[in-house]
């Protein structure tokens, strides 16, 4: 079944989340409606993570993720 969710009336939520296999992090500062949503759905299977990236709340786009580990996301120019 699927789920709609919007973080602060913005639907693009991978934006402001990063689901891996292995861990789900969510950003800081979104409604606890956008956070408990995730964690009703995942918590039994994977961990749950309110977090920021450098102060920002744009952690799905600046973070690559693995099943092991998180890294910044860097570009090679």
């Amino acid at each position: 079944m699927a789920t709609r969710i919007q973080f602060e009336n913005n639907c693009e939520v991978g934006v402001f989340s990063k689901l891996t296999n292995a861990y789900c992090l969510v950003a800081i500062g979104g409604s606890e409606n956008f956070y408990s949503t995730f964690e009703s759905e995942l918590a039994d299977v994977i961990p749950v993570v309110k977090t920021s990236i450098g102060g920002t709340r744009i952690i799905g786009r600046l973070c690559v993720g693995k099943q092991e580990w998180t890294s910044p996301a860097t570009h090679n120019h």
